[in-house]
């Protein structure tokens, strides 16, 4: 096999009759339809191979971000699943189709400063909130980068920041007047600003008693765990070996909000105050592929299979 950019015309004739040489059809770039995750399916890069792991499919660019010296990877089953991490410079350019729809490549989408997203809102309500739980969102228990923790409402001062269910687990940037901090979205709050759980109260009004206080609002890019990339998950409880019924959610993406998913064009739906979305037609196997669709009309496919199964949601204070 040969690696690089070439055309029918660079072959030339020898006098061997068993000799046959040719090119890759559709391995031009035209072929591939990439996401807005910087990955795609059925394609490949040549060489360049830095390392290898056994790894599900939709941890494999985060992998390769977190590796030293990765700057693209191709994903295939072999031994059930095994990330080919490769060095070197590259552009999505260099990849090439292949005809196994169960391959995938992409170039690192390597860490970088999370900037602020949207306008600064000004004078939002905010009060306290005195209690341990794991909030209406139910995010799963994990490692998590940002631990401070709201109760979103949809007061008319949070205008597009209103708490809608695809909101939970994104970060806002808040500040009280004792400098900024960044909280994760946890739990609903109808009919209130912003309902501020014990730590980040404290830290935003540097201790002030229980009452109110208004802040300075905005919502970024950052993202909630201490991965980079997004990953799938099961809403916590639910059951994930029953064919009929799946509850799934896409977390962690890096201030793109989504705004549905669906299995094979059909729309799954919330189930309360959560970013979940349930599909109950079937059977559907883990060979499906689920896309989510995020408001900016760009989209980020994962097989179900994929989805984490997480028995307990990470509680809040």
């Amino acid at each position: 096999m040969k690696s690089g950019t070439v055309s029918k015309s660079d072959a030339f004739s020898t006098n061997d009759p068993n000799m046959v040489c040719g090119v890759i059809e559709g391995g031009q770039q035209g072929g591939i339809q990439w996401n807005g995750n910087n990955w795609a399916m059925s394609c490949d890069f040549h060489g360049n191979d830095l390392s290898n792991v056994l790894i599900a499919s939709n941890l494999c660019g985060g992998k390769c971000a977190d590796t030293q010296g990765c700057t693209h990877f191709t994903w295939t089953e072999y031994r059930g699943g095994t990330c080919w991490m490769k060095q070197g410079a590259v552009s999505k350019s260099d990849a090439f189709a292949t005809s196994d729809p169960t391959m995938l490549c992409g170039v690192a989408n390597l860490p970088g400063p999370n900037p602020d997203l949207g306008p600064v809102l000004s004078g939002v309500l905010a009060t306290r909130h005195g209690a341990y739980e794991s909030g209406a969102c139910a995010l799963p228990t994990s490692t998590y980068a940002v631990l401070n923790p709201v109760a979103l409402g949809d007061i008319a001062a949070l205008q597009q920041l209103k708490f809608r269910p695809d909101l939970c687990g994104h970060i806002l940037k808040v500040d009280c007047g004792n400098g900024p901090l960044d909280i994760v979205i946890t739990n609903s709050n109808y009919g209130g600003g912003l309902d501020l759980y014990g730590s980040t109260w404290n830290k935003l009004t540097n201790n002030k008693p229980p009452g109110q206080t208004y802040c300075k609002v905005q919502f970024t890019s950052r993202n909630a765990f201490s991965f980079q990339e997004p990953r799938c998950y099961y809403k916590p409880g639910t059951d994930n070996n029953n064919p009929y019924y799946h509850n799934v959610g896409l977390l962690n993406t890096g201030g793109r909000i989504v705004r549905g998913a669906s299995i094979d064009n059909r729309a799954g739906q919330h189930r309360g105050d959560n970013p979940y979305y349930a599909f109950d037609f079937g059977p559907i196997d883990g060979s499906k592929q689920i896309v989510f669709t995020f408001e900016d009309g760009t989209t980020y496919s994962v097989f179900l299979r994929d989805c984490i199964y997480q028995g307990s949601e990470q509680m809040w204070s």
